[in-house]
């Protein structure tokens, strides 16, 4: 095993001479001799630091003149108390990495004892070179397959989801997982670049889990993990390893702390986490453009809804509570992600199919004659061909469309039925009439009665149970104040 410096040479000593290996020598020696040994003191310059301070003081001070004889082979030489000592070289080749010491022995060990323990040493050598190349071979390859491992999963992440706190808490427990670390925390950098904003801090010191509280930004200035920041260099350390997120710019750091077994952080750990930043700039940027797309889209919608009410106050559109109450009873029923976006847009825009309808129709007192209900039913279809052009609109039209369905099979434009209406558009149709109640002076208790009365027939029986749920609840009236 060739050693090139110092440091890897004291590396190897630190391993070898272990407390284990010197108690093995103890009693190989003691056996040999037929007594058992005194001491026994592994000399180098590169000797651990422990094993110095545990046998230095057993050192007789005539060893400073023995030791240039010492070199290349076994020796005996006489100790400060007149006994045998014996010093036997670590070798391989010419590299001398160090001495094994043996101090007071009760007899002088004789050319076959010597050889013995040469023998002994050699095998011990050979076998841990042979232990330290195995363990190489696999600090090696263990990274690496924690790497692919990690590119793997990530991109998991990247395809599983586009809501970006979602994403951001995944990487930084995904970031606890392959790290083993008892924190993490990623920050993205503000549209200036003067400051770190936390998006998902975890630390496992608080309850044996994570724990939120509220992270300051930080001002780019001194400190590691500013510093990462500001020049895209990682960081590591001991008890820390920071790497940058990068596009074509920085936009971020990951910072893992606190190895669980509290081991240091080593450089195979820095190139699994800048891995796994590669493949987690990727799922953010694209849950950032995502998000950007989201607002646009918004965006359009409401400038739609502007154009509808300037016509007509309210008769193509609803007010925020509206919009709100839609969004809560989507939460309480626990709706995706997906459904819950286009359950959004098409409460921005509920009554567009009455854009073409004539006024005299739309602002009758009483009920509807049968031509009046056919004019309805074919308008709504043709008004909504006005939402056409709106590509990101299209998979909100099937709420839009058919909202104004019953569940028993008497609403229109189709005369749909139960789960064949759209579960958004069931959920619309419940706080449309609950709205449509409250605004004409109802309570919300003489509302939800109503509800209560008219399910199975108008309305979904399980959305009417998740909207009285969610009426009982604090947050639903906080809508109203």
């Amino acid at each position: 095993m060739s050693e090139s410096n110092g440091k890897e040479k004291k590396e190897f000593l630190l391993r070898f001479c272990g407390s284990s290996a010197i108690q093995l020598f103890k009693e190989a020696f003691s056996d040999i001799v037929g007594r058992k040994v005194d001491s026994l003191f592994f000399d180098s310059e590169y000797a651990p630091l422990e094993t110095k301070k545990r046998y230095r003081k057993k050192i007789p001070n005539s060893l400073k003149d023995i030791k240039p004889a010492l070199l290349k082979e076994i020796k005996v030489f006489k100790g400060s108390r007149g006994k045998p000592c014996l010093s036997v070289p670590i070798t391989q080749g010419h590299n001398i990495y160090g001495f094994v010491v043996i101090l007071n022995l009760r007899r002088e060990p004789d050319k076959k004892e010597l050889a013995v323990m040469k023998l002994f040493i050699d095998l011990a050598l050979k076998d841990f070179q042979k232990e330290q190349e195995l363990r190489k071979l696999y600090d090696t390859i263990r990274p690496r397959a924690i790497a692919l491992s990690t590119i793997h999963t990530v991109h998991r992440l990247l395809t599983s989801t586009l809501d970006m706190h979602e994403l951001i808490e995944r990487i930084a427990r995904l970031t606890l997982q392959v790290m083993r670390s008892k924190y993490c925390s990623i920050m993205l950098l503000d549209t200036s670049k003067n400051y770190l904003i936390p998006k998902a801090v975890i630390d496992l010191k608080f309850n044996a889990g994570s724990m939120r509280k509220k992270y300051r930004k930080i001002k780019i200035g001194a400190g590691a993990i500013c510093k990462v920041a500001r020049t895209g260099k990682a960081d590591l350390s001991r008890n820390s390893v920071c790497v940058p997120l990068v596009e074509e710019d920085i936009i971020g750091i990951i910072c893992a702390r606190n190895k669980a077994n509290n081991t240091p952080f080593t450089k195979f750990d820095m190139e699994i986490l800048l891995t796994l930043a590669e493949q987690a700039v990727i799922a953010i940027r694209n849950a950032q453009m995502y998000e950007e797309q989201e607002k646009m889209a918004y965006g359009s919608i409401k400038s739609l809804a502007a154009l509808l009410d300037a016509k007509s106050p309210h008769t193509y559109t609803h007010s925020e509570q509206f919009v709100k109450i839609v969004m809560a009873l989507a939460e309480e029923m626990r709706l995706s992600r997906e459904e819950t976006t286009n359950l959004r847009y098409a409460a921005l825009l509920p009554d567009t199919g009455k854009f073409s309808i004539p006024d005299e129709i739309l602002k009758k007192r009483g009920g509807l004659s049968r031509e009046e209900f056919s004019i309805i039913k074919k308008q709504h279809l043709e008004s909504l061909k006005i939402l056409k052009p709106l590509e990101f609109l299209k998979p909100a039209m099937p709420t839009i469309m058919y909202h104004h369905e019953r569940h028993d099979g008497t609403g229109y434009p189709e005369g749909l039925k139960g789960k064949d209406i759209p579960i958004g558009a069931r959920i619309m149709a419940v706080v449309d009439a609950f709205d449509a109640m409250v605004s004409r002076k109802k309570n919300m208790m003489q509302a939800t009665k109503e509800l209560e009365k008219n399910k199975g027939t108008q309305f979904d029986p399980d959305v009417v149970k998740a909207f009285i749920s969610l009426s009982s609840k604090q947050e639903f009236k906080q809508i109203f104040l």
